[in-house]
């Protein structure tokens, strides 16, 4: 029997990512129509109210743009779990609209990081000459902008994937932000490398107008779903299990409102139970899927019961 040697993550990465290119390049496209006209005008505000491109108010673009993230997260969630059934522009518009309030609300929350990131770094920089105090308060500010950048990470993820309330969404991505450090590390890895892939291009550009040209094609083409694929593949994993699997006991989860997702769910008249066994279902906090997304056994439960209910008054009203 041959040996067989074991395959570095990296390798499977790049296998899975191209067997899925057509996926992943359909779904950049279609997120690429609203993300790149956002851009473009806060770009022009800039300019028509400052004179020029101020970084702090083009930051503030990723509150619009975010909402249209959701549907990108989730293709690219489908991809790495590897379905093979789903259809890209479905499931991005259906991921948009299942989320599009919670991700409004993260677009405000990442960008007020960015933009306080940006000011401290920056702060502390230029005051580096004056005392060696403000090189460790510099470096401090450096790793706290680096875990908040794996929380981050999480955030979207777990927003298109369970049905928990936004405070436990946040609590839970800054737990895993340390939590998953490995898994973390190696995503923050592959991305560095891809941004040091991105600034060379850059830096053999002859021209600002020629970067942005460049730039805003790289995006319409692969920058967003590229970035997305990567850090979702190292750390969906262990998200998931930290949530379903051997990792509960760590993991802070909604166990005092069980039956109340933040998220509206479907309205239980509306709902389609055909594709489970409710007979199966137990009234517990374990997940299941449903209507595309991981729902506790418990919520789906009661839904199956309300339902029952309801069609059981309507029979009696009838009669």
């Amino acid at each position: 029997m041959g040996y067989e040697r074991k395959r570095f993550k990296f390798e499977i990465l790049f296998e899975k990512y191209f067997a899925n290119f057509p996926k992943l390049f359909l779904a950049n496209l279609i997120f690429a129509v609203p993300s790149l006209l956002i851009m473009a005008a806060f770009y022009f505000l800039s300019k028509a109210i400052f004179g020029n491109v101020n970084i702090l108010f083009c930051l503030a673009g990723i509150v619009p743009i975010y909402p249209f993230y959701a549907g990108m997260v989730k293709v690219v969630r489908n991809t790495v779990r590897g379905d093979e059934s789903f259809r890209v522009f479905r499931t991005y518009i259906s991921g948009m609209k299942e989320n599009f309030l919670p991700f409004l609300l993260h677009g405000v929350v990442i960008s007020a990081v960015a933009v306080i990131s940006f000011l401290s770094i920056n702060l502390y920089i230029n005051l580096l000459s004056q005392s060696w105090i403000f090189g460790a308060l510099l470096f401090f500010c450096i790793v706290v902008v680096l875990f908040l950048f794996f929380a981050t990470m999480y955030l979207p993820l777990m927003t298109v994937t369970f049905d928990l309330p936004l405070r436990y969404i946040y609590k839970n991505s800054f737990l895993m932000s340390y939590g998953e450090f490995k898994n973390n590390f190696f995503a923050t890895l592959a991305l560095t490398v891809m941004i040091a892939i991105l600034l060379t291009i850059m830096l053999v550009a002859s021209s600002a107008m020629i970067i942005l040209i460049v730039m805003a094609i790289l995006w319409a083409l692969l920058i967003p779903v590229t970035y997305t694929f990567i850090y979702v593949f190292f750390i969906y994993d262990g998200m998931f299990s930290m949530v379903s699997g051997e990792g509960k006991k760590n993991f802070e989860k909604d166990r005092e409102t069980a039956d109340k997702p933040e998220k509206k769910a479907p309205a239980v008249e509306e709902a389609d139970f055909s594709a489970i066994d409710v007979t199966k279902l137990k009234d517990t906090d374990d997940y299941i899927f449903f209507n595309g997304k991981m729902v506790k056994q418990s919520a789906l439960l009661k839904m199956v019961r309300e339902k029952e209910q309801s069609e059981k008054e309507v029979k009696q009203h009838e009669s």
